[in-house]
């Protein structure tokens, strides 16, 4: 019995992570240099599956293993108290105890009392993570905050960037990698009171190579003990898009059509059947429920093309103007749905995107 060694699970690492390299070590080196590195504030952004919480993860692991101390949170209320719990958590052996909350009264007539808490759990924030970041650089031992799924409108999420530039002009031994989807990032980006996070270098996750992607499959299956013919490699790796959650989909269910030594193409072609299944439900769909009528009306008008459309035939199409094209095309790319493709032209950032929708319009959907 060989075991599955694909992870078709939002956020869980893959044994093979495929083609973010670059990212990776532009990060990790910024961590060796001396505070002020422009890659310790990096904002990561990309469409669903594209692989920025597996990423995230990955860049925490290697700090670690570097000396750092690794705080992973998502953008909601309560994220401040998180991170430092989970700094207290993980610096125990640097940081002083935190005294226990002590009863100071009682009363008999039913089940109650007055709780008093120590001092320090009446200090700011900022003040708290201060005294830790005192005590952390005295050990030489740097600190790196990762936030997903960043919104804009969470008020901890303000309140993080705002007390994090302090540190920056402090030169704190620290670093913050952010991610989220396009237009939730545009959005972080838009707001004014958190205008310091606009001098974040912005990466875009993009499409993993076709040699990376099957690179990446044949690794990952060589790793069980299995093994993958060249013909059935490449109908796999066509299939993905280069979309690093496709990748683990598509590998998942072709390995566990059968438990011969060599996966063949007769098992990639179901798994790839499989995979869109998922697809459509994991991810497709819920892009498309994101969007206005109008905007899905855009993407039909799409359909009739090849690869790439015009702004101004779909114009023509919808019965709308140019300029109001133009609108819906930029808000469409600013969602992560779309992608400029050259003058006047525009493509999806994910084509199994259209493909769907093409599907559907064919089943009067």
């Amino acid at each position: 019995m060989y075991r599955n060694p694909f992870t078709p699970v939002f956020g869980n690492e893959p044994p093979v992570l495929a083609g973010r390299g670059t990212l990776i070590s532009e990060v990790l080196r910024s961590l060796e240099n001396a505070p002020g590195d422009p890659n310790r504030v990096v904002v990561f952004t990309g469409p669903r599956g594209s692989g920025k919480t597996v990423l995230l993860n990955r860049i925490g692991d290697l700090a670690e293993e570097m000396g750092w101390i690794a705080v992973h949170t998502l953008a909601a209320p309560g994220m401040l108290d998180e991170i430092r719990d989970q700094l207290e958590r993980k610096a125990a052996d640097f940081l002083p105890k935190r005294g226990k909350s002590r009863i100071t009264g009682l009363q008999v007539s039913g089940i109650g009392g007055t709780r008093e808490f120590p001092p320090e759990r009446e200090l700011g924030w900022r003040t708290q993570m201060d005294s830790y970041l005192d005590v952390l650089e005295g050990q030489d031992v740097g600190l790196l905050l990762t936030v997903d799924e960043v919104k804009a409108d969470v008020e901890d999420m303000i309140g993080l960037v705002s007390v994090f530039q302090f540190f920056v002009r402090e030169k704190r031994n620290i670093a913050l990698l952010m991610a989220g989807l396009p237009h939730e990032v545009l959005q972080m980006f838009q707001d004014r009171t958190i205008s310091f996070v606009r001098r974040a270098f912005l990466r875009k996750l993009d499409p993993v190579s076709l040699p990376e992607v099957r690179a990446t499959m044949k690794k990952t299956i060589e790793l069980s003990g299995r093994s993958i013919g060249s013909e059935a490699l490449d109908e796999a790796a066509n299939s993905t898009m280069g979309l690093p959650f496709v990748i683990q989909l598509v590998g998942y269910h072709a390995f566990n059509q059968s438990q011969r030594k060599a996966v063949s193409l007769v098992d990639v072609q179901a798994g790839i059947k499989d995979a869109k299944q998922d697809m459509e439900h994991m991810v497709l769909d819920a892009s498309l429920q994101e969007l206005t009528p109008t905007e899905k009306r855009f993407l039909h008008a799409m359909l009739p093309d090849g690869d790439t459309s015009r702004v101004a035939d779909i114009a023509e199409r919808m019965g709308v103007t140019p300029s109001s094209a133009s609108h819906y095309k930029r808000r469409l790319i600013d969602r992560g749905v779309l992608h400029d493709a050259g003058r006047g032209l525009v493509a999806f950032d994910m084509p199994m995107l259209k493909t769907l929708l093409a599907e559907r319009c064919g089943k009067g959907a």
